[in-house]
């Protein structure tokens, strides 16, 4: 066997044991299909792939519905929940196309075959194979916003951005890097409204079809889920709060959101007084998302999904023991956010928090310098630095 094949058999066992991981979960779903999805997907086939969007149905917002609306054209071949897998499950490959687009936009070598493996990320198997959720889709787009930062291809990126955001909210968790790039970059204002453009536009089929443009302008308040839980099953430091005894009685929500704001707010004047570039970029995306996720209260155990893609692509990067550390921090406290999530044992989501704290610890230590220091190295207080 050559040394090309050889190369291949990490990527191919991965496939393999993935593809065997899809298949004993097609017949398992989540409580979200049944109760929320199947229903959507009825209600198009019902009233018409067109029809449908004359008025508001379901609480997701219309790009994932029109994507949705297209899969019920198969309705005669397949049950509902397997065509909503099936979608799930392309979304997934479009992300792995964006994560492909990234790491050659990062030079990195075998692109294509480094992608393959977000495939088989076990977040990402439970995502689309059990789950059936559209957290791939957003995540792409996301991924190929970074894809065009890396190329200064600024356009490009704010028009990824807002079609992003167009189709899941948790795209603004990663907001601040985006924002710092805008003013550390000087990106002419012109170009700002890019990405709201983007966004009504993939709002705007809907809208001709009759669906209300006051409830589209505030979809995102109605999806808002108003739990007392600090933490629902996200596994940062605000479930560990909630599960100590006094502490998770205490009304913590003012503290979470002021505290999530002020790091944000850190975080922007921070990477817009230097701009980073190449794979800093890719780990100050990293770093804001661990944070804004980690900070925010009312997080969902699947909120930290790009977070494990961002580590991945990171380690693939930089391919040393530090980032690989990282990536297996992240993985694994976020499938353990999930598995709470699936058993009803919030204690995971708990021991999850741990490893996830850590990862974010361990990232950020090295932004913990001088914007000025163009070496981007920690400070030492005992030594003399040139003026």
């Amino acid at each position: 066997m050559s040394a090309f094949d050889r190369s291949w058999r990490p990527t191919l066992f991965a496939l393999a044991v993935a593809t065997g991981l899809y298949v004993y979960l097609w017949g398992w779903f989540g409580k979200d299909l049944p109760n929320y999805l199947v229903p959507w997907f009825e209600h198009i086939r019902a009233t018409g792939p067109i029809a449908a969007f004359a008025h508001p149905f379901g609480n997701y917002t219309p790009p994932y519905l029109y994507l949705l609306a297209t899969a019920t054209l198969a309705a005669p071949l397949a049950d509902p929940i397997s065509l909503i897998k099936l979608l799930s499950i392309a979304g997934t490959f479009a992300l792995v196309a964006a994560v492909w687009r990234l790491l050659a936009a990062l030079d990195v070598m075998h692109p294509g075959r480094k992608a393959m493996i977000v495939f088989a990320l076990p977040t990402v198997v439970l995502n689309a194979g059990l789950l059936g959720q559209c957290d791939a889709i957003w995540a792409a787009a996301s991924v190929m916003a970074l894809a065009a930062a890396v190329k200064r291809h600024h356009a490009m990126m704010l028009a990824w951005c807002g079609l992003a955001l167009a189709i899941k909210l948790q795209p603004a968790f990663s907001a601040p890097i985006i924002l710092a790039l805008l003013i550390g970059r000087r990106v002419p204002f012109r170009l700002w409204p890019i990405a709201p453009a983007a966004f009504v536009t993939a709002m705007l089929p809907a809208w001709l079809l009759g669906w209300p443009a006051a409830d589209l302008a505030t979809i995102y308040l109605h999806q808002a889920d108003w739990s007392p839980l600090l933490s629902l099953n996200a596994p940062n430091i605000w479930v560990i709060a909630q599960a100590l005894p006094l502490v998770g009685d205490l009304p913590l929500s003012g503290l979470a959101i002021a505290a999530a704001t002020g790091a944000s707010a850190w975080l922007i004047a921070r990477f817009s007084w230097r701009a980073p570039e190449r794979e800093q970029l890719l780990a100050a995306a990293l770093l804001v998302t661990l944070i804004t996720v980690g900070l925010l209260p009312r997080m969902h155990e699947r909120y930290f999904f790009l977070a494990d893609i961002l580590a991945l692509v990171l380690a693939f990067v930089r391919n040393d023991r530090h980032s690989w550390r990282i990536a297996g921090l992240v993985q694994l406290a976020s499938l353990a956010g999930l598995l709470a999530y699936l058993s009803g044992v919030t204690a995971l989501a708990v021991l999850g928090a741990l490893p996830m704290i850590a990862a974010t610890l361990l990232l950020g230590r090295q932004f913990l310098v001088s914007p000025a220091n163009d070496n981007g190295l920690p400070l030492n207080p005992f030594r003399a630095y040139p003026a």
